[in-house]
């Protein structure tokens, strides 16, 4: 997070924020990267307080994120859905000189993060059940039609990290930027059917789920937009795991990305064609994660481990990006 957002925000604020979703006892910060995300307990429970500066999401944007979750839910994708807060609304609003803060609640999905290196936890089981949701995620959004909302979410060439990467890298690391325009302009050349485009989350991740007993909740919206279905499943591949670490690296991403494919065609039929472009995509991933981590200045946080890693990912390069996607799940009928 930018200093001087930081220095905008005061406990006091937080705590009238709090208070629309009547909050008791201590107040917890869990995240302040790209928001600033609290938890806090209520009437017995635990819920999530974000709080986001308008320089990053206006009060409309945000308006249509939950919009989509209500949808979502609706729909039987287990999300973490909003609260209405004392005043009836989903969002509440408290200015800051020329600016404002826009603040939300969530439910406090059931369960915990999980380990992704270890094996108990980053099973079969979950791969499947992982793109299990997010197919039905995908099937469930060509039907959402936000027709009656003030914004609806952005287009992904409409993000201003890709717009403005250039000005977010250091001088050292601005090829990043070149890259990526050639990427997205290749991505520019592609068809947007239903069947294959539409709003999705852009950043299923195991930061951003929640495992109860194998029962998977999906949170952190924040990114949603308007984007190709296989941009989704590129972020859901586990990029950054240290799986590839290990000698078996091949045998174990096969298995993760069969499994997690089996799941998604349960729930909604994507042609194999676009998986030969999950490395393009996950390198489109890569450099905007990079990008992004510039702009929440990242660097010089708390988080600056995984800032090194994407850096070396980007330097170096990874297995992943030369990987044939379409041979592994050549086992599964599409």
């Amino acid at each position: 997070m930018k200093d001087e957002i930081t220095a905008l925000l005061s406990n006091k604020l937080i705590s009238n924020a709090a208070a629309q979703w009547s909050a008791s006892n201590k107040i917890e910060l869990l995240d302040n990267v790209a928001n600033f995300v609290y938890q806090f307990q209520s009437q017995d429970q635990w819920k999530i307080l974000r709080i986001t500066h308008s320089s990053h999401r206006s009060e409309e944007q945000i308006i249509a994120e939950l919009d989509w979750i209500n949808y979502l839910h609706d729909s039987g994708v287990p999300v973490a859905r909003p609260y209405v807060s004392k005043n009836k609304r989903l969002t509440e609003i408290f200015p800051v000189q020329n600016s404002y803060f826009t603040a939300v609640s969530f439910t406090f999905a059931p369960g915990q993060l999980i380990e992704s290196a270890d094996p108990a936890q980053w099973n079969t089981a979950l791969f499947q059940n992982l793109g299990r949701i997010m197919g039905k995620m995908h099937r469930a959004t060509k039907e959402y039609k936000p027709i009656l909302l003030p914004e609806r979410r952005p287009e992904w060439y409409e993000d201003d990290l890709l717009k403005n990467a250039r000005q977010y890298l250091p001088s050292d690391q601005v090829q990043a930027a070149y890259e990526l325009e050639d990427i997205l302009t290749q991505f520019s050349q592609l068809p947007t059917s239903p069947d294959d485009y539409g709003l999705i989350h852009s950043d299923v991740n195991p930061t951003n789920f929640h495992v109860d007993n194998g029962k998977i909740t999906l949170f952190d919206f924040d990114d949603c937009a308007y984007n190709w279905f296989v941009n989704d499943i590129a972020v859901a591949m586990p990029l950054y795991s240290s799986m590839f670490k290990e000698p078996d690296w091949e045998t174990r991403l096969c298995e993760y990305i069969v499994w997690f494919m089996q799941g998604y065609e349960e729930e909604n039929h994507l042609d194999d064609k676009w998986l030969n472009l999950l490395p393009i995509c996950m390198r489109l991933q890569n450099l905007i994660t990079l990008v992004a981590m510039h702009a929440s200045n990242v660097p010089g946080s708390q988080y600056h481990s995984f800032y090194e890693l994407v850096l070396k990912t980007y330097r170096e390069g990874h297995p992943m990006f030369n990987y044939d996607f379409r041979e592994a799940c050549k086992s599964l009928k599409f």
